[in-house]
């Protein structure tokens, strides 16, 4: 008998049981990775409830129960109609985990979804998922795994279709217990490729806008009927979703949706709706816009669902069996394409192939993953079978080149099993490897300096001698000029996602230094993002010198500039025009600026803005003939300019011009 045959009859032999003696397990009604849904009763209610639990050979596994009480303390913050309820969780006497939910009868709304959906329709899909988001995240719940698979259509007790977010396995808890948020740490990506947002497929700390990006891909494929990035290949996948556009919708979805989709689909979160109650909004706006009111999105799903979509009517979850996502599945992407049986028998081989290449991608640029024993296909498929439902199976869980934002009780440790560019024995890297996963970094750093000394030119080896520094408390400086050295000698890791998290967790960092400026500018449009978020820094630390050197940079992507505040950077200027070669050319264009556009914020540094000297000796010899001369004639005319400007402000803005007189101080007798 295969262990996969002897854990189907465990599981089934635990029917007709009474779990912490109150619930009764009726039928085994599905089995996934980590263990299995079963439909129960409270014997003491007499009420029908779905009952997850933790297999008995994982419970053992502290990460998985941790990953299952996640779900439990995550579902457990939720009660909306539109978000699966969660009863109940705990262990029995013997360390069994469990979790009771309500039992869903019904469909996924992958079974409902058939080719391109009329945008009125899918807006009333939409709509119920979002006031589900809505919910979630005002309970500090990001889902990070939402899709089709994880939205279940039902009915409620009048017999209207509902659809509820399931499956919050890998949900992150926003300001929760920070025990619970150290098992996904910074550097892990969870969640399914297709519907993955940017800054999640990096590694990087999310928050609910990356539910909001998920939602724009659902959207997408509702009006569609098809994803907007696609692919066999996840890294291959994930690349697009970092650096691709999504392709343009057809003429069929009006300008006004296909607007709403794209802002939901914008790389930047910050370019994103803030929140999932402003998406709402604006689809309930462009709802109203269409003449259809309040409650005709719910109406057309209804008729569609009931007479043009499946019959949902008859299903009855004791005897339907759950849909792909909770069938046995391999236990990684790799066995995907194996016998799992074959592997189980075989631990030895399953251990060997746990870290492993997938692909390389775009001339050479690679990305290892790590893909842990309970992870899914990433490219998910129609279940054949539709049928009741309660929770979804886990989803991949996979591991880019361990990348963690660098402070002094955890620094990010280096690139782990990266593809060599030169001639770096790949064994001596993953010794290196090896003993910083270890902790032992000073016989990691002996055997760096080695390897430095026979391959000083390899791009592998200097990345890791960044992430070496960059794990010591003050290493940042050390290692940032390293970093830029393994870029100048492979450019292609700008575009390796391992290297780019990485580098931009240090980049992040503050205060921030002139080194710190040249790698991102050096990154190219990758480090553009960091770029904009110095050069817009509320907080001013940026020199004249530094924002003139980002602007440069940012002005080769026109959409990139697009995103530079103007107004913030002219009001610096005019703080700042003295350490400009050109003072009184900086100071003129930014006087022209406030005048264009008053505003109150400018009036303090109007007041404190000086005409500046005319350039003579060397300060005139060091800027261009032509740029001298405009710099004289400008020097000439910035003076009554500021006069004007002066005078203009004052009588707008009044208040803030006037003078406080001082009090005289009373004499002490």
């Amino acid at each position: 008998m295969s262990d996969e045959q002897q854990v189907h009859n465990d599981l089934t032999g635990m029917v007709g049981t009474v779990l912490a003696g109150t619930y009764r397990l009726d039928a085994l009604i599905g089995e996934g990775g980590m263990g299995a849904v079963y439909r129960g009763r409270h014997v003491l209610l007499r009420r029908d409830v779905a009952i997850k639990v933790l297999h008995p050979d994982f419970s053992r596994d502290p990460e998985l129960v941790k990953r299952f009480d996640r779900e439990a303390q995550s579902a457990a913050r939720l009660n909306h109609p539109n978000c699966i309820q969660v009863t109940e969780f705990g262990s029995t006497d013997e360390g069994m985990k469990y979790l009771v939910m309500q039992l869903l009868e019904g469909t996924e709304l992958q079974n409902v979804l058939d080719g391109p959906t009329p945008p009125e329709r899918a807006v009333g899909l939409i709509l119920q998922v979002l006031r589900g988001l809505e919910h979630a995240h005002g309970q500090g719940v990001v889902h990070r795994d939402l899709k089709p698979q994880n939205i279940f259509v039902t009915r409620d007790h009048e017999g209207r279709e509902v659809l509820k977010l399931v499956d919050f396995g890998i949900a992150k808890i926003i300001g929760g217990d920070g025990a619970l948020e150290q098992m996904t740490r910074a550097g892990m990506v969870f969640g399914t490729p297709q519907y993955m947002s940017p800054e999640q497929a990096l590694g990087l700390d999310i928050d609910a806008r990356a539910d909001l990006y998920a939602a724009g891909v659902l959207l997408y494929q509702i009006v569609t009927g098809r994803l907007p990035f696609n692919s066999d290949d996840p890294v291959a996948l994930i690349r697009m979703q970092v650096s691709t556009d999504p392709p343009q919708l057809p003429p069929s979805v009006p300008q006004e949706l296909a607007g709403i989709i794209f802002r939901l689909l914008a790389k930047a979160k910050e370019q994103r709706y803030p929140d999932a109650r402003t998406v709402r909004i604006a689809l309930e706006r462009y709802r109203e816009s269409l003449g259809g009111g309040k409650g005709r999105g719910e109406e057309a799903l209804v008729d569609v669902i009931t007479t043009g979509g499946p019959d949902i009517s008859g299903l009855v979850a004791i005897n339907r069996p759950l849909p792909d996502a909770l069938r046995p599945r391999p236990l990684t992407l790799v066995e995907s394409m194996m016998d799992s049986g074959s592997l189980r028998r075989r631990p030895w081989f399953r251990k060997a192939i746990a870290v492993v290449v997938l692909a390389l991608v775009g001339g050479g640029v690679a990305l290892w993953w790590f893909v842990l024993r309970d992870s899914a296909p990433s490219t998910p498929s129609p279940p054949e079978i539709k049928g009741a439902r309660t929770v979804d199976a886990p989803s991949p869980v996979v591991t880019p080149p361990p990348v963690t934002t660098p402070t002094k009780a955890d620094p990010p440790p280096v690139p782990t099993d990266m593809p060599k560019k030169t001639g770096a024995p790949a064994q001596e890297l993953h010794d290196i490897d090896d003993l910083l996963t270890q902790g032992k970094t000073e016989e990691a750093a002996t055997r760096l300096q080695a390897l430095r000394s026979s391959h000083p030119e390899d791009a592998q080896v200097r990345w890791r001698e960044a992430g070496l520094q960059a794990r010591k408390p003050d290493g940042a400086a050390a290692a940032l000029p390293l970093y830029g050295e393994a870029l100048a000698l492979d450019p292609e890791l700008a575009r390796d996602l391992g290297f780019h998290a990485q580098v931009d967790a240090l980049l992040r960092q503050r205060p921030v230094s002139d080194a710190a400026i040249d790698l991102a500018i050096a990154l190219g449009p990758q480090g553009n993002s960091v770029l904009l978020s110095y050069i817009n820094d509320p907080k001013g630390w940026a020199t004249y010198p530094q924002r003139r050197k980002m602007r440069d940079a940012l002005a080769r992507d026109p959409a990139a500039a697009a995103e530079v505040d103007q107004a913030l950077n002219v009001r610096r200027d005019l703080w700042q025009y003295a350490q400009s070669p050109t003072p009184c050319l900086t100071l003129q264009g930014a006087l022209q600026a406030v005048q264009a556009a008053p505003h109150v914020d400018n009036v303090d540094a109007l007041k404190a803005a000086a005409p500046p000297l005319m350039p003579v000796g060397a300060a005139a010899s060091s800027v261009e003939p032509l740029l001298r001369e405009a710099e004289k004639t400008a020097c000439r005319d910035v003076d009554p300019l500021l006069a004007n400007v002066r005078t203009a402000y004052a009588a707008a803005f009044p208040d803030k011009f006037k003078t406080k007189k001082k009090r005289p101080k009373k004499r002490r007798r």
